[in-house]
């Protein structure tokens, strides 16, 4: 039967599906069930999964009677799974070989709802160079070692908001329980199962491990769906979110985790619609009626919800699409820096005035925003700071960008404009008896640690 279900909808995957089917089939954990959906596959997808079936009985075929999409597939899917664990996979994308031994451990480890992983899309001719992500020094502490749950961070510092199924093994118990299930849509079919599912979960943890796990090959076939994305199926996935976390009762808690879900995902819909009038009309169905019912479904907490979020919001339904605002928005640092930057900047003084150097580490995007602001408001800072040997030397709003290794003697107070940066230096920052400022956290009245 199988410890762990494997679900791959199928719809004229022929070209790719016997590389897809053989990544399953060499995995290193092998107590597995393997289901595959045809869709009404035109091409020679049945016969592959005949011929594969007949080697490995570990295969299970299942048919649709008429064409019905990704979702009705993967929900069929589910519905014939007996593992303790389910995960998906495309016709057209690969495994690394340990994957599912990995996953699987830290499912039964940390006795996880979802067990998260390192997912790449990757040109077809590239999708057997092996990869990994490099992950900053925190991560494993904060993300790896103990499960989580959304309610645990604030929402831009969750680790992953991926609207992917692929990058996620599941307890079969767990979607079960909470009535998970896969949206009908012609695109973005996926994006209320993995949300709802991440809202869901209790215990979340990230696999302690960098390698990419699973493989998602770009192409331009007819089988690959998102050719031809629909704006309107990311509202309607929006909107089924709010309403069933509403219903449930469980927005009172995940009210801001959500609307930042639900600014990014609209936001991205229209930045990225490539065809000019449906980008347009979708817009006008947004400003007339769209917004104002997202709101109204989560009218009881929208207050609670953070300021760059409303703000957003609140940008759809008071502005015309010709004012073009999506395009030149600020970003959400620089929003609050120009709302809040009063604080830094008295900050900064205070700290000159003890006669300690005030030092910016990092010079990024929000590094220089910081520059920017502070040099507008006619404020010199000691010195900016960038382990980036490729920065080092150059100039950056005035000041030329140097090496750590040259100012832990004279450092007094440390700006980060970055939380990561600030979590990676947090530990040695403080040993040198160096104050850290965490400059976001100040702009959005967290409490500020020194």
């Amino acid at each position: 039967m199988g410890t762990i279900s494997v679900i791959m909808p199928l719809y004229n995957a022929a070209k790719y599906l016997k590389e897809a089917l053989e990544s399953v089939l060499k995995q290193t954990y092998v107590d597995f069930e393997l289901i595959c959906i045809d869709d009404c596959s035109t091409d020679d997808t049945k016969n592959i999964l005949l011929e594969f079936k007949e080697k490995d009985k570990r295969i299970k075929i299942l048919s649709n009677e008429i064409h019905s999409g990704a979702a009705v597939s993967r929900n069929k899917g589910l519905k014939n799974a007996h593992g303790k664990y389910i995960l998906f996979l495309d016709g057209d994308d690969i495994f690394e070989e340990e994957m599912l031994e990995k996953a699987y451990e830290a499912m039964e480890k940390y006795q996880a709802d979802i067990v998260l992983f390192e997912y790449m899309h990757v040109p077809s001719e590239s999708i057997y160079e092996k990869k990994s992500v490099k992950r900053p020094k925190y991560f494993a502490e904060y993300y790896c070692n103990e499960p989580f749950s959304v309610r645990d961070f604030k929402p831009r510092d969750f680790p992953n908001w991926s609207s992917s199924p692929c990058d996620k093994m599941m307890r079969r118990q767990f979607i079960e329980d909470n009535r998970i299930e896969f949206q009908n849509l012609t695109c973005c079919n996926d994006v209320f199962y993995a949300k709802m599912a991440v809202f869901c979960a209790q215990k979340i943890v990230i696999l302690n491990d960098e390698r990419v796990m699973v493989y998602a090959r770009d192409h331009f076939e007819p089988s690959r769906i998102s050719s031809n994305r629909d704006p309107m199926c990311v509202y309607y996935a929006m909107e089924k979110l709010v309403i069933e976390l509403n219903e449930r009762n469980m927005l009172c808690d995940l009210e801001d985790s959500l609307f930042y879900i639900l600014t990014s995902k609209i936001l991205a819909a229209v930045r990225d619609e490539k065809n000019a009038e449906r980008r347009k009309d979708f817009y006008q169905f947004l400003h007339q009626e769209g917004i104002a019912k997202l709101i109204d479904h989560g009218k009881a907490y929208y207050t609670k919800v953070d300021s760059y979020d409303r703000y957003i919001l609140e940008c759809f339904l008071h502005n015309t699409y010709e004012s073009g605002w999506f395009n030149t928005l600020d970003m959400y640092f620089q929003f609050h820096l120009k709302r809040n930057g009063r604080i830094v900047c008295q900050l900064i003084k205070d700290k000159l005035m003890q006669n300690r150097e005030v030092i910016l580490w990092g010079a990024g995007v929000y590094g220089r925003a910081l520059l920017d602001y502070l040099n507008e408001n006619s404020i010199k800072i000691s010195a900016v700071v960038d382990k980036d040997a490729e920065k080092q030397g150059t100039i950056v709003c005035g000041y030329e960008i140097v090496g750590p290794d040259d100012l832990w003697e004279r450092a007094g107070c440390i700006l980060t404009a970055s939380k990561v940066i600030y979590l990676d230096i947090k530990n040695m920052v403080r040993n040198a008896g160096i104050t850290l400022v965490n400059v976001l956290a100040m702009l959005t009245e967290e409490e500020l640690e020194s």
